[in-house]
C-alpha cells in the first residue's frame, strides 16, 4: 500500500506546528520525501492540515497522519481515500471520504473531531474534504 506521511512540528515551542514535512512511503518502507514542485503543490493541503492540530512538539514524528487512497474495482479512480491519525504506532482516529458509485464524487465522509476543537460538525467534514481533494491533486 502506498500513503503519504505527514508531519507537522512546533520546533520554536510556541504552541503551534511551524514545520510541515510530506513522505511517500509504500508498505511501510521510506521512498523518498516530497520534492519542492510536490511541496508547493501540498501548499493548500498543509494550510488545512494545520487547521487540524495533529503536531509534535520539537522534532518528534510521533503524532502524523497517513492518507492513501483504494480502488478495489481497479479503475485509476479512487472509491475510497483514508485519514489515518497516528500517535505512535496506534491510530488515534480515522476519517475517510467514499464514492458508492465510481462517479469521481464522494458521496460519504466519515469522522470524528478531526480539528480537535471539541465538536464532530460540519467544519470538521469540510476540513476531510479539502485535504482529500488536495491530496488527490498530486496522483501518489
Amino acid at each position: 500500500m502506498r500513503y503519504l506521511k505527514v508531519i507537522a512540528q512546533d520546533r520554536s515551542d510556541g504552541g503551534a506546528a511551524d514545520t510541515l514535512r510530506f513522505q511517500f512511503f509504500e508498505d511501510e518502507q521510506w521512498k523518498r520525501d516530497a520534492t519542492d514542485d510536490e511541496i508547493r503543490r501540498l501548499s493548500t493541503f498543509g494550510t488545512n492540515y494545520l487547521k487540524c492540530r495533529w503536531f509534535n512538539a520539537g522534532e518528534g514524528e510521533e503524532r502524523h497522519l497517513r492518507m492513501f487512497s483504494l480502488n478495489p474495482t481497479g479503475d485509476g479512480s479512487p472509491e475510497s481515500v483514508r485519514l489515518h491519525f497516528h500517535e505512535g504506532p496506534i491510530i488515534a482516529y480515522k476519517a475517510a471520504v467514499h464514492d458508492l458509485d465510481n462517479d469521481g464524487a464522494f458521496e460519504i465522509v466519515l469522522c470524528s473531531d478531526v480539528d480537535n476543537d471539541g465538536h464532530a460538525d460540519r467544519t470538521d467534514r469540510t476540513r476531510v474534504n479539502a485535504l482529500v481533494r488536495e491530496f488527490l491533486k498530486i496522483g501518489w
